[in-house]
This record gives structure tokens, sequence and C-alpha cells, in this order.
């Protein structure tokens, strides 16, 4: 079991690029966020509503995240490959 989850590990450190391991970060805190955040509220219903927007904030985060990434992938590293390179 422990094999197979460092195998997966490696795997998904050697496929995918920095960005997408930032993005799945933030994903990854956003779900641990609202699991926690909904154990907290049967205790406390404020507490876990606060902590439920740390959640929010994370979702926000990774949005304006793909959004930027999104704008300068089609605006500027395209227009870059286009182009010849000089000597």
């Amino acid at each position: 079991m422990i094999e197979s989850i460092k195998s997966f590990l490696n795997d998904w450190n050697i496929s995918k690029s920095e960005r997408e391991k930032l993005q799945h970060f933030y994903l990854l805190i956003a779900v641990i966020v609202v699991l926690v955040s909904g154990i907290v509220s049967l205790l406390n219903s404020k507490l876990g509503h606060k902590i439920a927007l740390v959640a929010l904030f994370a979702i926000l985060v990774f949005l304006a995240n793909a959004f930027v990434w999104n704008l300068l992938q089609s605006s500027v590293v395209s227009k870059l490959a286009g182009k010849p390179k000089r000597k």
C-alpha cells in the first residue's frame, strides 16, 4: 500500500508541471478545509462558517490562478513560441 502511494506520487511529480502542482495544492487545501469546517460546525457553527470562508478563499485563488495562467498562455507564451529566434 505504501509503495503504491509512493509510486503514484512519484509519477504525479514527474508528469505534472509546476503550475498543475500548484493548482492541485489549492484544491487539496480547499477540500481539507471544507472537511475540517464540517467537523468543527458540529461543535461550533459560527467557527465552522469562518473556517469555511478559508476554503472559499482557496477556491477563489484557484480560479484566479487558472484565469491568469490561461491569459498568460494565450497572449504571451503562444506569441513568443511563434517568433523566429535571432542569432
